[in-house]
């Protein structure tokens, strides 16, 4: 397996390390979907939002 920055993230404690690549990428793809249009932008930069601070490590 290669190591990704997501493994290098997660050594470095910076994101939580039970989040795969393809997880990742799953949760970006259906964020896309939604902002193909425009009266959905608003929500898909919600998703963004919480996508990325579901990534954050826990303390």
């Amino acid at each position: 397996m290669a190591y990704t920055l997501m493994d290098a993230c997660a050594a470095a404690g910076t994101i939580r390390a039970d989040i795969s690549p393809t997880d990742m990428g799953a949760a970006l793809e259906g964020i896309a979907v939604t902002s193909a249009m425009p009266e959905h932008r608003e929500r898909a930069e919600r998703l963004l939002d919480l996508t990325l601070d579901g990534l954050r490590a826990r303390s």
